[in-house]
């Protein structure tokens, strides 16, 4: 049987479980576009603008496993990119594709409007090559081998991938028999592997497990958790993995947050002499500006496709099957308990008093509930996240390594998309809120209900701790009226401004209760800094204590 290769690529985007598709119409992606709309099983989300549309494919990849965007040659593409390429950074698989304009017109050079003067239809195949796992441009002959292939590298690496698709080829016909690579790790490296780090683990006196975000990209954190408690090692987390281990384990130390926080994960990691790390980045904001002694090299670093144990490298082994193997085979209980002792207080609000980060981030942890999503954004809601006692099935996203401003919000909506049973909850600085903050209509046109804190800090505060002069005005942002913002969207929204601890409560308390969005815009003060950002601080005499 043959059918159109726009049906073939929508019959792949489901079979990875895609029933969403985020984008922007464009003349050259028609045809796609239409495609989508009339099979059944998958909508077409349209969002504001192309950025945004790729923050939001982000989001929903995040939580459902895959996502795709769909964007016109070009300028939709161009606009596209730096979303793309958080993506890549941060290891989350968006199938990116475009529609270009005709072969006829892209074979013979023809000048055509999104176009560069000098009609170099690969230009942007070429830029795009620099952010994605793997990019190709179809043709008649290619595109349903190019399709399959691009889809296999995506499930491999967990990546994103680009598909440039010319206008005529979306029509063309191909077999309708979907082709899959297995992925499968070499059993005699995998074996080795195994043996030599039960061995280590085994002599060690202090051994320490190190887990972080790519465990959940890679969906081994089932695994992970239950490799812990058979083995009742001492565990700790970096904060791009903050919701990997179920905090309720025993032996779970915190999130590792540098010296000036979880005292008790620092020492125990850096004087192990064992440490298992399990998918870690040890970026500058991961680890609170590169606040550790210990060096990887020495010990056992998983990987989602390698292993190095001891500067030994192990190739062609799948992080999955690594995690299985050792959960399975190791025979050994860890034989001392550790009491955690980085918790979050128990906070009482206090009438008129005014509202700071760390009583945010405290009073929220009682209201988080089994099962919800908490998107951070870039900068200061990171980094105060990593005091969050979190409850089973609760998951948390960041973007700790791209950083990008603005990411936040869009990337809330393609959360709620991917999952619509449970709650949503956004909290976001006001100066990256404005970037996207017009995908709160898209929101609303969606009936999504996702719940969204605002902090109003009177600019890039995040900037202020980093720069020489907190004062400087590169720093100022035009002031907003935030509450009212969702008035200016059609829609049922609950909007509310916060200033005090009081008023905090009582509408946490009206929160719980609605079923509608909530958007609301909490007041601090601009020198306020969440404790874990400290170490951040240039002048810390400028700042709160």
């Amino acid at each position: 049987m043959r059918i159109t290769v726009g049906d073939y690529l929508i019959k792949k985007l489901k079979s990875l479980n895609i029933t969403e598709v985020f984008g922007l119409p464009g003349d050259y992606n028609f045809e796609i576009v239409e495609a989508i709309e009339k099979t059944e099983g998958i909508s077409w989300i349209g969002c504001t603008n192309e950025l945004n549309a790729g923050y939001a494919a982000d989001g929903y990849a995040r939580i459902k496993g895959f996502s795709a965007l769909v964007t016109t040659f070009g300028v939709g593409e161009l606009s596209a990119m730096n979303a793309i390429a958080g993506a890549m950074a941060e290891n989350v698989p968006v199938i990116k594709i475009v529609g270009v304009p005709r072969t006829k017109l892209v074979d013979n050079k023809i000048l055509v409007h999104h176009n560069l003067d000098n009609a170099d239809y690969k230009a942007f195949l070429r830029a795009y090559s620099n952010v994605t796992q793997e990019s190709s441009f179809l043709s008649k002959e290619n595109a349903k081998q190019e399709i399959d292939r691009l889809f296999d590298i995506a499930k491999k690496y967990r990546k994103p991938v680009y598909l440039a698709i010319p206008m005529d080829v979306v029509i063309e016909e191909v077999e309708d028999n979907i082709e899959e690579e297995k992925i499968q790790s070499n059993e005699d490296n995998l074996n080795l592997a195994t043996k030599e780090i039960i061995s280590l683990i085994k002599k060690a006196k202090n051994p320490v497990v190190l887990v972080d975000g790519l465990v959940k990209r890679f969906f081994v954190t089932k695994e992970v958790n239950k490799f812990l408690l058979k083995t009742n090692l001492l565990s700790t987390t970096l904060i791009r993995g903050i919701d990997v281990i179920n905090n309720s384990t025993p032996n779970y130390l915190g999130v590792y947050c540098g010296s000036r926080a979880n005292q008790t994960s620092y020492q125990i990691l850096n004087d192990s002499d064992c440490i298992v790390a399990l998918g870690t980045v040890l970026s500058d904001l991961n680890t609170f500006g590169f606040d550790y002694s210990f060096n990887l090299d020495n010990h056992i670093n998983i990987q989602p496709h390698y292993v190095e144990i001891k500067n030994k490298r192990y190739d062609n082994i799948e992080i999955l099957d690594l995690i299985k193997n050792l959960a399975e085979k190791i025979d050994y209980k860890f034989d001392k308990n550790i009491e955690r002792t980085y918790k979050p207080k128990k906070v009482t609000p206090i009438k008129n008093e005014n509202l700071t980060y760390d009583y945010l981030f405290n009073r929220i942890n009682s209201f988080i509930k089994k099962d919800d999503i908490i998107i951070t954004e870039v900068g200061l809601p990171t980094l105060a996240s990593g005091s969050l006692e979190l409850k089973d099935g609760v998951r948390v996203e960041n973007q700790v390594l791209w950083g990008s401003i603005g990411w936040a919000t869009p990337c809330a909506m393609g959360c709620a998309f991917s999952n619509k049973n449970s709650r949503v909850i956004l909290i976001t600085g006001e100066g990256a809120h404005q970037l996207s903050a017009q995908e709160i209509s898209t929101m609303m046109r969606n009936n999504l209900k996702p719940i969204i804190f605002v902090v109003n800090n009177k600019g890039y505060t995040i900037e202020r701790l980093l720069c020489d002069n907190p004062e400087y005005k590169y720093n100022d942002i035009a002031s907003w009226n935030y509450s009212m913002l969702p008035k200016a969207f059609k829609g049922d929204c609950f909007s509310a401004q916060v200033k005090t601890q009081q008023e905090l409560e009582e509408v946490l308390a009206i929160i719980e209760q609605n079923e509608k969005m909530s958007y609301i815009e909490l007041c601090f003060d601009y020198k306020d800094v969440p404790q874990n950002a400290i170490w951040a601080i240039k002048h810390p005499q400028f700042f709160q204590k």
